[in-house]
């Protein structure tokens, strides 16, 4: 497989991979959550903004946490 053989990589929505959710340990919920609030901590302190972008693009690619509100 070349760098360039696309057909062997599935795409979903706007042409990006799909992320595939951690395992349903309690170690990967641990890690999700400290994903989320490193990003929120990033979008509300942050000076530049293209790190406030990225991100909210790496929030939106998680998609709502299990338990929470949504």
């Amino acid at each position: 497989m070349s760098i360039y053989d696309t057909d062997s990589i599935p795409f979903y929505g706007w042409g990006r991979p799909k992320i595939e959710r951690p395992i349903d340990t309690p170690q990967g919920q641990a890690d999700l959550k400290l994903i989320v609030n490193v990003c929120y901590e990033a979008i509300l302190k942050c000076d530049d903004p293209a790190v406030r972008y990225q991100a909210a693009q790496l929030l939106q690619a998680i998609g709502p946490m299990r338990g929470t509100l949504q």
